[in-house]
């Protein structure tokens, strides 16, 4: 049993490095598709990764803050193959009610409002190809649809 904690704390802090180091080369990518300058002030988070055919996209949560008017947007990014940024979906994600819940599956992501879990038209998927995610027009309440930026 003593052994055991030493590894699960390791296992923890190379899990948590893993994130960060994930984190800083998204912003790399992210860097050249930011034309409003947000970049600077927004929170990146790895949300997990869907493989289609031999293609890998890392699925991340951007949190953008102003720091001066504190008012924010959140997007949902794409990039492909650890290098291409394929796009983001405006939406927000969190615990209240007029948040959204993501689940990133096998081939697809799936994006619920929180303020109608049990409605069918209250869900959004993003499906994938090898050449990448579904450009929907509608999404997540936020009516922005796809995104060539961030």
């Amino acid at each position: 049993m003593r052994i055991t904690w030493p590894i699960v704390a390791l296992a923890f802090c190379l899990g948590g490095a893993a994130n960060s180091n994930r984190a800083d080369l998204a912003r790399t990518v992210f860097a050249s598709h930011d034309p409003n300058g947000r970049l600077p002030n927004t929170k990146i988070e790895w949300r997990g990764t869907v493989r289609v055919e031999g293609s890998q996209f890392a699925i991340y949560y951007l949190e953008f803050i102003n720091p001066v008017s504190r008012h924010g947007q959140q997007r949902i990014a794409v990039i492909r193959n650890a290098k291409d940024f394929m796009g983001a979906y405006q939406c927000t994600l969190g615990n209240s009610q007029w948040d959204a819940t993501m689940v990133v599956k096998k081939d697809r992501i799936l994006v619920t409002l929180n303020y109608l879990p049990t409605n069918p038209q209250a869900s959004f998927v993003i499906r994938f190809t090898q050449r990448g995610p579904s450009h929907n027009r509608y999404f997540c309440g936020e009516g922005s649809g796809w995104e060539n930026g961030i």
